[in-house]
């Protein structure tokens, strides 16, 4: 008999807070261009790029906060704007104005590791002494960017590669090398963010006007793929009941978990073994790889009623085995007292989560949970959460 929650990044963004991948970026491009005195107010790191992109989000700030009160510290957005000056992560990511989202953040990466196909077909010793790339496909790269390429003037052929990629004893390309000089650079850019979310998303909580009066302490279990601490600092939610899936921030950028990466490794990438940019390498060798929802052994029809909460969760590709261990329970629950509850911000957002469903976990299943009332969609507000939590579940008891 238990009511878990389980939150992505929506659950943020209901509370208004800056945590899209794009309002990241934007304060980011603010930040490199400033040198701060003083500290700063919302309006000055705010007003700029932010207010012109998002225009929405920005009154919707306005509204919930008190942004008039809002100071982030000078010191800590110019420390901010030194590690920006040099990651070649960062670099790339403020010029590709193609990604909305973090799983379009994803998809960029793995774009960006396919490339390394290109040099699979540049095996030959000769040319590579030479270090002279006949081959129009480089300039196809992003390679230039994260200097593999040495600077070339426009429409340059041949291609030379960093001198420091070049094995001279072996007359080989060193590719692990490469990803290497990446994958540290990725690390890098993985400070940057848990700086932005410790140093600029986190001041907003003391200044929220009006805090919602959520029953969380209806909840036996709560799941977070977030790295915000939201629902501690405007709940009084105690820490040791919220699992982090992918990590939490920390004031100490040393002792930050944040899990930021692909699914998996395009297969060429595979044998070099650089599996840093993997969510599944970052979670052990990060220490976050926590426990999801207990599935029973065998299926059984003693199961009491579970209702398992959804906010703010895409229930994209990126999380399917976290999505599969849901449905997963409720085909274990033989009495089908289990039940799934989805709520969704408007009708594309459901629209959006119902395909992917039909994507993870197959036309058939979703279609009957939804016949038999386990799979079931609410609108996101206030209201209808506070109604979901207060259900009554029943233990239920087998008598013989």
């Amino acid at each position: 008999m238990a009511k878990i929650l389980i939150t992505g990044n929506g659950f943020d963004l209901f509370h208004h807070l800056p945590t899209k991948y794009h309002h990241f970026i934007s304060i980011m491009q603010t930040i490199e261009n400033n040198v701060y005195a003083t500290d700063v107010s919302f309006e000055k790191l705010f007003g700029e790029v932010f207010k012109l992109r998002y225009q929405s989000d920005y009154n919707s700030i306005v509204e919930n906060y008190n942004s008039g009160n809002i100071k982030f510290s000078s010191e800590k957005l110019n420390k901010i704007r030194q590690l920006l000056e040099t990651n070649l992560w960062y670099k790339h990511f403020k010029n590709v104005l193609e990604i909305d989202t973090w799983i379009d953040f994803e998809m960029e990466i793995e774009s960006i590791l396919n490339q390394f196909e290109i040099f699979n077909k540049h095996e030959d010793k000769r040319v590579v002494r030479k270090n002279l790339f006949d081959d129009y496909l480089f300039g196809f790269t992003n390679f230039e960017l994260f200097e593999i390429i040495k600077n070339k003037p426009i429409s340059q052929i041949p291609f030379r590669l960093n001198e420091k990629y070049i094995n001279g004893r072996k007359f080989s390309i060193d590719i692990k090398k490469m990803l290497d000089d990446l994958a540290k650079s990725f690390e890098g850019f993985i400070v940057i963010f848990n700086r932005y979310l410790v140093d600029v998303v986190s001041v907003f909580y003391s200044e929220i006007k009006q805090k919602s009066e959520i029953p969380f302490h209806l909840l036996s279990e709560i799941y977070t793929f977030n790295y915000t601490p939201t629902l501690e600092n405007l709940y009084k939610v105690e820490k040791s009941k919220v699992v982090y899936l992918h990590g939490e921030i920390n004031e100490d950028c040393s002792k930050q978990n944040l899990v930021l990466g692909i699914s998996e490794l395009p297969k060429h990438i595979r044998m070099s073994k650089m599996f840093d940019f993997t969510k599944y390498y970052q979670k052990i060798n990060k220490k976050s790889n926590k426990k999801f929802i207990d599935i029973p052994e065998q299926k059984s029809h003693s199961l009491d009623e579970n209702i398992f909460y959804i906010i703010g969760h895409s229930l994209d590709d990126s999380d399917k085995e976290y999505i599969s261990d849901l449905f997963k329970f409720l085909d274990f629950d033989l009495r089908k007292n289990a039940k799934i509850c989805v709520f969704y911000f408007n009708s594309r957002d459901m629209e959006n989560k119902l395909r992917n469903l039909f994507s993870i976990i197959g036309r058939d299943i979703v279609v009957n949970m939804d016949k038999e009332d386990r799979l079931y969609f609410v609108e996101l507000n206030e209201k209808n959460i506070i109604k979901e939590f207060e259900r009554q579940t029943y233990k239920y008891e087998i008598f013989i």
